[in-house]
């Protein structure tokens, strides 16, 4: 849709996950699976647009900083300004939790593409509940396609700590950004922070009541407030957790901090001439969120283990070996 730089065979994927998807459900929850693609675009007149990449010695890196990182990344860029080298400069952003990321050149060391999970039959949601622990765009686009196809959806999101996109492009003040509505209008909201909640509380009512527990946090994150998948197969053996990730566990950048354009940065997908180029807007989100909706939809009817994790560096793969 954007005249900006889109990913060749984008639409086709997420055409291809949606399909899979409706099929297993009644309710058809995706429909046109493009417009979940092109979102940024149809529910505000012009989107915020992803950063340009940044030269830096002999390449380019991508910063993707949130809103609370500037002070950080003056004071990284003082005490680094003299490294040059693009691979060493985003490694040692990573321990400040800076979201930086080396823009590389596809090459033949990438993961090979993985056949994705798909329910064998039809999946009837009706009776299941979810326990939403996502922000921004993969995971409230998988949560909400869940509770479209008939799921109950609680998002939690404390009121100190809310959805990035909550008062993103559009909102007027009041938290009602278009493209959060639209990802999130068919779900229930808790305001429960779970930095201040345990698990003999209101946090364990819940996870003993639900079926699947869908998190969008860094591993650190999920380790720190006791929301990993170990822990919580320990305390809830028959709850099933799926984890949405930047990028693969067990790979070099496993625990970095990085959103869409990061992981767009270092698939090689943006670096198509001299330069890389910056995408019309995050599109590993939507791709990985009708990927972890697929996902979910074969956990919950025991075609997929019941903890899984799906990466947005997985979710374009397939782009990227095309």
């Amino acid at each position: 849709m954007s005249a900006r730089w889109l990913p060749a065979g984008l639409h086709d994927l997420a055409v291809a996950h949606g399909a899979v998807i409706d099929a297993a459900c009644s309710a058809s929850p995706v429909g046109d699976a493009s417009r979940w693609v092109d979102l940024p675009e149809l529910v505000v007149e012009e989107p915020t647009r992803p950063a340009e990449p940044v030269p830096w010695g002999d390449g380019f890196v991508s910063v993707d900083l949130g809103p609370d990182d500037a002070s950080t990344w003056e004071s990284f860029r003082a005490v680094a300004t003299d490294d040059r080298d693009p691979e060493s400069f985003a490694t040692r952003a990573q321990v400040w939790r800076l979201p930086v990321v080396p823009y590389r050149r596809r090459g033949s060391s990438q993961a090979p593409v993985t056949n994705s999970p798909a329910p064998s039959g039809t999946v009837d949601l009706r009776g299941v509940t979810v326990v939403d622990l996502t922000s921004m765009w993969a995971g409230p686009l998988c949560t909400e396609l869940l509770a479209r196809a008939g799921a109950a959806v609680l998002k939690i999101e404390p009121a100190s700590r809310p959805d990035g996109l909550r008062f993103g492009d559009g909102d007027d003040g009041g938290g009602r950004a278009p493209m959060f509505i639209e990802l999130n209008r068919s779900k229930d909201v808790l305001d429960l922070d779970l930095r201040h909640c345990s698990h003999g509380g209101e946090l364990g009512r819940i996870l003993r009541s639900a079926d699947l527990v869908v998190t969008s946090l860094s591993n650190r994150a999920l380790t720190n407030l006791g929301v990993d998948a170990a822990t919580l197969s320990e305390g809830y053996p028959d709850l099933r957790t799926l984890a949405i990730t930047a990028f693969d566990i067990g790979s070099p950048e496993a625990d970095w901090v990085a959103y869409g354009t990061g992981v767009h940065a270092a698939s090689g997908l943006g670096w198509t001439a001299e330069c890389p180029v910056a995408p019309a807007f995050s599109y590993p989100d939507p791709i990985a969120g009708l990927l972890a909706c697929r996902t979910a939809l074969a956990q919950l009817s025991g075609d997929a283990p019941p903890h899984a994790r799906v990466s947005l560096a997985e979710a374009i793969r397939p782009l990227a070996a095309a």
